[in-house]
């Protein structure tokens, strides 16, 4: 009795591991040496151009040796005159 539940422990810890393999940010991305990073920045008075080469020059000092945009959000006006832009990256 005690048998059967160990294998099948061990086959349901196999089967997580081989679909988080496979989705590419479950499980296994935790244990990875690049987990996902949030990437925030805001500036007064810019344009999405700028806005952009500022959220990609803090996504490169965060990664250094590239990175894959998981998620990016939209251009967001905040008071003040700020806008802010935030994504999801995970490094190379």
């Amino acid at each position: 009795m005690i048998l059967k539940a160990f294998k099948f422990l061990i086959i349901l810890t196999a089967g997580i591991f081989v679909s988080s393999c496979t989705s590419g940010n479950g499980v296994m991305s935790m244990f990875s040496g690049n987990p996902a990073r949030t990437v925030q920045v805001a500036i007064k008075d810019g344009n999405a151009k700028q806005l952009r080469n500022a959220w990609d020059q803090k996504a490169l000092s965060l990664c250094r040796s590239g990175y894959n945009i998981t998620n990016l959000g939209k251009v967001v006006s905040t008071a003040g005159g700020h806008n802010s832009l935030s994504g999801l990256i995970a490094c190379k």
